[in-house]
């Protein structure tokens, strides 16, 4: 048994999650090794506590102390592709690679496709769901929104129109709905309070990772696009209902309790990276409608 592991994962807020089944299920295999990661810290954050992790290095570090690759006893790798880079790295101990994303002929959840992978070389499988386990935080807010709204992504291809977030925060105003802004959500959220005019509406913003999922742990409900935030949403265990538009909801649903996707009915959706960059209209994002939105909600909260 390796007594010092180092995981490398590089991919953004929800590519981390949705390796987050994996990542138990090697916590579970090498329960009392000592276990490092590299990668982005402040999104290692998140799953630090539950993944007991010693350390986090960020992508420079490793690149600065080319020693610091001695000090393991097995590597494990999460990537689209096993990069010539890492070639020197894996002669210091042995390794194990897990493909991050499936190839287009198979049509498996993201989350699924590298559970496969770690079952085949003979890792036990979490038999269930556990909501993501956070270390204790500070929540200054006097009122903690019921629903929560994030109306961003990490692609403006794929977010919801504003005025249908609005029209579908108009319908929940008693619910003391919140919205979260985050870095490159400005744009989409003035649009969003544009249409809400007076109404209230509690704005999350410039917060930490740690703070806003400590906060979205305590709402009642979620509504966001394909964005690491819903599931990040997902993760902690909350009912969360998922916009898709252009990517495809099977191979990327979040992995949660509850989670409830919109899916287009358009010939053209999913559609390709090339395709998605191209499209001007979001046929695919428009065709859902708010009342198809709100009914859903409305139907989960009776």
């Amino acid at each position: 048994m390796p007594n010092k592991i180092l995981i490398v994962h590089l991919g953004a807020l929800g590519d981390l999650l949705l390796s987050r089944p994996a990542l138990l299920a090697i916590r579970m295999r090498f329960p009392q090794a000592e276990m490092d990661f590299l990668g982005y810290p402040h999104l290692t954050s998140l799953i630090k506590w539950e993944m007991r992790i010693r350390h986090t290095y960020n992508i420079e570090y490793s690149k600065e102390n080319e020693k610091f690759w001695y000090n393991y006893d097995l590597f494990i790798f999460f990537a689209r592709k096993n990069y010539p880079a890492w070639e020197k790295v894996l002669t210091f101990a042995p390794s194990i690679f897990v493909k991050t994303i499936p190839p287009p002929e198979v049509n498996l959840p993201v989350f699924q496709f590298q559970l496969q992978q770690l079952h085949k070389q003979g890792f036990e499988i979490p038999s269930e769901f556990p909501s993501l386990s956070l270390p204790p935080a500070e929540i200054s807010l006097n009122i903690c929104p019921d629903f929560l709204i994030h109306p961003g992504s990490g692609s403006s291809s794929k977010n919801w129109p504003p005025a249908y977030f609005a029209e579908v925060i108009q319908a929940f105003s008693q619910c003391n709905p919140g919205l979260i802004i985050g870095p490159a959500d400005r744009k989409v959220a003035e649009e969003i309070l544009s249409f809400l005019g007076n109404k209230k509406i509690i704005l999350l913003e410039q917060l930490s990772l740690l703070t806003l999922a400590a906060i979205i742990s305590k709402v009642r409900v979620f509504l966001g696009n394909d964005s690491g935030i819903s599931h990040l949403a997902a993760a902690l265990g909350v009912p969360s209902f998922v916009i898709f538009g252009p990517t495809n909801a099977n191979i990327w649903k979040p992995w949660g309790r509850e989670v409830r996707t919109f899916i287009p009915k358009v010939s053209c959706a999913p559609c390709s990276d090339e395709e998605r960059r191209n499209c001007l209209e979001r046929i695919c994002l428009k065709s859902i409608k708010p009342k198809e939105v709100i009914k859903k909600l409305k139907n989960w909260l009776q």
